[in-house]
């Protein structure tokens, strides 16, 4: 299955619950609704698809990249790349293939990345039903070694300094418990490698306790959008203490010491 057919399968992936934390109305315009509109990809997340590709289905390259070297500052070149981003396919240019087949290379000379890429299946997909009128749930793993019940995720980063900060930003172990159990896997395993010289890899396994942590958070997810699901009502997130803390709407309704106090709002509207 291409990643196509993959995203346009009505079932939760990990991305749903995600966007289920900040809030349901925000999961459902963005997934959901039948009138949302679908986000462009940017540059560094359309080459951080062509170093998957490369490691992990290089003989599908062809069908989901064009390399080309492009001009768009001319009429000719514009209609040019207009005619070839017409096929559905990502444009690419010689030196960004170039440098992700060197990161590939980079990968491979590595023992710990090298030990996860070679074998398991690549870019598997996971449908799990559940009946009762409930979406069903899927997942698609970069690599899965089924027979050592092992995930492997494969991330391109900016820096790799940042492995920490990106893995809260982006809820990782919400997405590795998730496909951990999917998939009935024991462990996660990650690779990260940088996209800019000397292209730095670093191979590691999710502590359980993270892991267990990202499972809460997508069962919590999960029951929650089941209940949105069936009374097809989406609410906004609720404005947390802090919120209305830091609101300057609110500031001035607010008492100087709140220990203790109650606060007795007038009967009526609130003018602003």
């Amino acid at each position: 299955m291409d990643n196509a057919t993959y995203q346009e399968m009505p079932c939760i992936s990990s991305h749903w619950l995600k966007t289920m934390l900040k809030s349901p109305a925000e999961c459902y315009w963005t997934h959901i609704d039948p009138q949302r509109q679908v986000n462009e990809s940017t540059k560094a997340m359309q080459f951080g698809t062509l170093v998957h590709c490369l490691a992990l289905t290089p003989l599908q390259l062809s069908e989901e990249f064009i390399i080309f070297s492009y001009e768009r500052r001319t009429k000719a070149g514009k209609a040019r790349y207009a005619e070839l981003a017409a096929t559905g396919r990502i444009i690419i240019t010689p030196d960004e293939f170039e440098r992700a087949q060197a990161i590939v290379a980079a990968m491979k000379a590595h023992p710990d990345a090298k030990l996860l890429l070679t074998g398991g299946k690549k870019e598997k997909t996971i449908i799990q039903e559940r009946g009762h009128g409930l979406l069903p749930l899927k997942a698609r793993l970069d690599i899965h070694h089924e027979n050592q019940r092992l995930v492997g995720e494969l991330k391109t980063i900016h820096d790799i300094n940042q492995i920490k900060t990106t893995m809260q930003r982006y809820r990782y172990p919400l997405s590795a418990a998730f496909y951990a159990d999917l998939s009935a896997s024991q462990s996660v395993h990650f690779i990260f490698v940088q996209t800019c010289e000397p292209y730095p890899i670093s191979v590691f396994e999710m502590p359980s306790q993270q892991l267990q942590e990202g499972r809460e958070q997508y069962q919590s997810a999960l029951q929650r959008f089941d209940e949105c699901w069936k009374a097809n009502h989406w609410p906004e997130a609720e404005p947390t203490a802090t919120d209305l803390d830091e609101d300057p709407l609110m500031m001035d309704f607010m008492p100087m010491n709140q220990s203790n106090q109650q606060v007795e709002w007038p009967v009526g509207e609130l003018v602003l």
